[in-house]
């Protein structure tokens, strides 16, 4: 079943059954009978068709993102080299700050070989799609307040951490009248956020959203505005001063935990994860 999977991957990037087949030497007819026993195997349709061009189901994007992983396992379990020094590897995905928050920790753990890790940093609700999916092992994420995690996944702790408005000068009129610079809308740091403005009755005034935390940043050096961020990502800016920390009548803080699935190869006493644990706690 490896080359069904490999060839259904690339029907999947090509979008087209003429010009796969083309570049795995193979019939059109071939190629629809290879990817139609992936499919009895699975026991789920992969693919529809619109016209001349494939389009992956909701189940055929969950197969490529497992497939992607199994391909990569099995080109390791080709290579005798890996073979014979293979170690348990632990892969584990993090939204931006918890990264930064882990970093130092991270590299004295791949230094010394105590673990061998993988690291993926991206949006948190990707992160939790990949965790049920299994081709993480723990994710470290954004707490949606209206999730409730799927049978399997649990979260085994719950940190939280201040958001402070810092910009480049300092901003005297009324919290209602000046420039946010703040998390795309519908991510879940915005959902705590706006749920502290909707608190206090305020309507912030918004000069610019994104999902860039850098990029946030770079705003409010710039004067754009006020941009609500982790003390831990603006330390340097605020000791060199090109970042001040405004004086608000309002406080935001996010919730972010660590989530595990049943079928992990890590529990919740498992070192690893009692070592981050004790790492966020001290951050």
């Amino acid at each position: 079943m490896i080359e069904e999977l490999r060839r259904f991957i690339l029907a999947t990037q090509e979008g087209n059954i003429t010009k796969t087949a083309e570049k795995v030497f193979i019939t059109q007819s071939a190629l629809s009978q290879s990817i139609q026993r992936l499919e009895k195997a699975l026991g789920t349709k992969l693919f529809v068709q619109r016209g001349k061009q494939l389009h992956p189901t909701t189940d055929g994007k969950a197969v490529v993102t497992i497939g992607n992983k199994i391909l990569e396992l099995w080109e390791n379990a080709k290579n005798p080299e890996i073979r014979e020094s293979i170690k348990q590897i632990y892969t584990i995905g993090m939204f931006d700050n918890a990264a930064l928050l882990l970093g130092t920790y991270f590299k004295n753990t791949i230094t010394t070989k105590k673990f061998h890790l993988e690291l993926l940093i991206d949006k948190s609700v990707l992160l939790l799609s990949q965790l049920r999916l299994g081709t993480i092992d723990l994710a470290i994420c954004v707490i949606d307040k209206k999730y409730s995690p799927p049978k399997g996944i649990t979260m085994v702790e719950k940190f939280t951490e201040e958001l402070i408005p810092v910009s480049s000068h300092q901003f005297e009129q009324p919290i209602h009248k000046i420039p946010f610079i703040l998390y795309n809308k519908g991510s879940h740091t915005r959902e705590q956020i706006d749920a502290v403005f909707t608190k206090a009755h305020i309507k912030p005034l918004i000069f610019a959203e994104s999902t860039s935390v850098t990029f946030m940043k770079e705003l409010a050096s710039l004067g754009g505005g006020i941009a609500l961020l982790p003390e831990s990502f603006v330390r340097a800016e605020l000791a060199q001063g090109t970042l001040v920390k405004q004086t608000l009548p309002l406080k935001w803080r996010r919730e972010y935990g660590i989530y595990l699935q049943e079928q992990s190869k890590v529990g919740i006493d498992h070192q690893l994860v009692k070592e981050i644990i004790a790492t966020l706690n001290k951050a």
